[in-house]
């Protein structure tokens, strides 16, 4: 077993060798052969947010995990190394499936679905989006999210608000309207304030904004202004991250407990008004960011337990459920698959939890359980290559005016993105996706078909 010590040093290794993995996916997008999206960076920062950081705090040598919480949760140094470990697999595989198999793939199959007639874009489907991703919120998830079949729809339906927002800000982009371009990013910045409004959560309106500023970033020039903002929201939304966890459960309170709107307004401009700016050396921060964004105990923690024997490899048990997660409850009343990870964690782990605690397998935890280190490698792989594919596609149907085209690959896009979720839950959302954007699209299609006309030269970024 190695010395803390030399775990640290490992740790710093992989941590650079993640940034450069990060460097060159992004390059990888931001090449003028290849249209993008974005997909690639939303994963992987993604991604980071459940590994990365959490192994960069314990590459700190001042950084003293010996709260009581921390010490009874099995939060170490020993499973955090472990665990990153199994994630950087993971990330190498991942960038090699983005950067190397995919547009291999593409140059070989050369599939007909790839290439785009340009037109002119329907520039009312922004909007359109938009209005039916806000239906969907407010109106139809609270409904449909209880029936069986129908709750990944439903969930679906909400990011149409997200597709909406990414082509309000091209379409802003395109028609070389910078304040329009201005607003949509503001509006985009203020999803997490919603969200914790509405709701008392900040990562779904963070993941949500996330999706847009890189969509946006992607296209956005000059570059070296994009670097300096993404540095500076990096800084930024840790910062926010430590203030809110901070006073969580007080805001939380006021937002379960039914208060009125102004109490909860109230209740964050008291937050804001003590705000902290995240400090790598203060103690409290790093416990924070430790307990909340470290899902790489519960890989090292897997890693240990299964290395004693006490539990064999699923050997693709629990791929093969996602593989029938497809198939809707409505037509298969006695699926045996159920929504989220159930007791995957605790089985691979030992770890025992609260009754009623929600603990999400992750990719990471799920590819190893199956077939260990090669589990993870090749299950990236695939997931680096598909994504990409995707994002490839969705980028050549949106610069060549086919914003109906963009939304029917961005939209299952998006549905892959779940790092954190079961594999399960992946595949439902996608398919779900599918299935949404397919109904929708109809409805619009007779209309999109009769203002899109064919154009000889379409608006590219890459001029």
């Amino acid at each position: 077993m190695l010395t803390a010590e030399q775990q640290q040093q490992w740790l710093s290794f992989w941590i650079f060798i993640w940034v450069v993995v990060v460097i060159l996916v992004s390059g990888s997008l931001w090449n003028k052969k290849l249209p993008s999206v974005g997909l690639p960076l939303i994963y992987l920062l993604n991604l980071s947010m459940l590994h990365f950081v959490g192994g960069l705090i314990y590459s700190f040598p001042w950084y003293k995990p010996d709260s009581a919480y921390i010490l009874n949760s099995g939060f170490s140094l020993t499973n955090t190394y472990l665990g990153f470990n199994q994630t950087v697999y993971g990330v190498i595989g991942f960038g090699l499936g983005s950067t190397i198999l995919a547009p291999w793939v593409l140059k070989v199959l050369q599939p007909s679905w790839l290439y785009e007639i340009p037109r002119q874009p329907n520039l009312k489907l922004a909007k359109a989006y938009i209005e039916l991703g806000l239906f969907f919120t407010f109106v139809l998830y609270p409904i449909l999210a209880r029936i069986p079949s129908f709750s990944a729809l439903s969930t679906s339906g909400i990011s149409l608000f997200i597709v909406g927002l990414c082509l309000a800000c091209w379409k802003a982009w395109y028609m070389g309207d910078k304040q329009a371009l201005q607003l949509w990013l503001a509006v985009t910045c203020c999803l997490p304030l919603f969200t914790v409004l509405i709701l008392g959560f900040i990562g779904f309106g963070a993941a949500a904004a996330l999706v847009v500023l890189i969509f946006v970033f992607i296209f956005y020039r000059p570059r070296w202004k994009v670097i300096i903002i993404a540095l500076l929201a990096l800084v930024f939304g840790l910062s926010v991250f430590v203030t809110y966890f901070r006073d969580r459960n007080q805001i939380r309170a006021k937002v379960w407990g039914g208060e009125s709107a102004s109490s909860r307004v109230e209740q964050l401009w008291q937050t804001a008004s003590s705000f902290e700016f995240i400090n790598l050396f203060k103690q409290e921060h790093l416990e924070l960011i430790d307990i909340r964004l470290n899902q790489n105990v519960l890989v090292g923690q897997a890693v240990n337990y299964m290395s004693t024997g006490q539990v064999n490899y699923a050997g693709g048990e629990t791929l093969w459920q996602a593989a029938i997660s497809v198939v809707p409850r409505l037509l298969w009343p006695d699926k045996p698959v159920v929504g989220g990870s159930g007791d995957l964690v605790s089985t691979y782990t030992g770890l025992k939890f609260a009754d009623g605690t929600s603990v999400g397998v992750g990719s990471v935890l799920e590819f190893y359980i199956n077939f260990g280190s090669w589990g993870v490698v090749l299950g990236f792989v695939i997931l680096g290559t598909v994504i990409r594919i995707i994002d490839i596609v969705a980028g050549k149907k949106l610069i060549c005016g086919n914003w109906v085209g963009f939304t029917s690959w961005f939209l299952p896009g998006l549905g892959m993105i779940q790092p954190g979720g079961a594999l399960a839950e992946v595949v439902a959302t996608t398919s779900a996706s599918v299935v949404l954007v397919y109904i929708i699209n109809q409805f619009y299609l007779s209309k999109a078909s009769g203002e899109q006309r064919s154009s000889p030269e379409p608006y590219t970024y890459y001029d």
